[in-house]
């Protein structure tokens, strides 16, 4: 059977209509799927990026503070010239910085936690949001599988962190306190 133009272009119009019709309205809607978990990844990891920076804050200040509690205990163990650890405790000035020093530790570590999840938090974001956008450049490539699997994984991971990006919660009754023993020997200032 001879090909004519009008057979030639027939086909062609059969084609592009076959193939690129619903398939561009499949990959725009599969396009706007990613784009919105991108937006939603974006957002949050922005959220936890900031209860990072919070957390990294907060943390320097409790430093600052525990270094001056110290600082002020060793200074009164100087000008009262103390020389045992039984001495020092019985100075209420060093035991109750000492106690300070303590509760300030307890709570950096606490915060040095949120701060390494938060850390971890953003790269998993960030990973997630790279990877959501390759898929967008592909999109007209990608199954209905593979994209409903990172949609589902997204919103899988955005659960999970949801709760964390609104405000950074230590409790209080988890925190476990150094007793001013504990903490003046790990000073090391003084003998027994």
């Amino acid at each position: 059977m001879p090909r004519t133009p009008f057979f030639k272009l027939w086909m062609i119009g059969l084609a592009v209509l076959f193939t690129c019709t619903p398939h561009d309205s499949w990959a725009s809607g599969k396009g706007e799927l990613l784009r919105r978990s991108m937006a939603e990844i974006a957002l949050l990891n922005g959220q936890m990026a900031q209860r990072k920076d919070e957390a990294t804050n907060t943390r320097d200040k409790l430093l600052s503070q525990l270094e001056a509690y110290k600082k002020e205990a060793f200074q009164v163990l100087r000008d009262n010239k103390i020389k045992s650890r039984a001495e020092a405790l019985n100075q209420p000035r060093v035991y109750y910085n000492l106690r300070l020093v303590a509760e300030h530790q307890a709570y950096i570590d606490r915060y040095i936690e949120k701060i390494d999840f938060y850390r971890v938090a953003c790269d998993r974001l960030s990973y997630l949001y790279q990877q959501a956008d390759d898929d967008l450049k592909i999109v007209t490539t990608l199954s209905d599988l593979k994209i409903d699997a990172l949609v589902s994984q997204t919103g899988k991971i955005l659960d999970g962190y949801l709760p964390d990006a609104q405000t950074i919660v230590i409790n209080p009754s988890s925190i476990t306190l150094a007793t001013p023993e504990t903490v003046l020997a790990k000073l090391g200032w003084l003998a027994k």
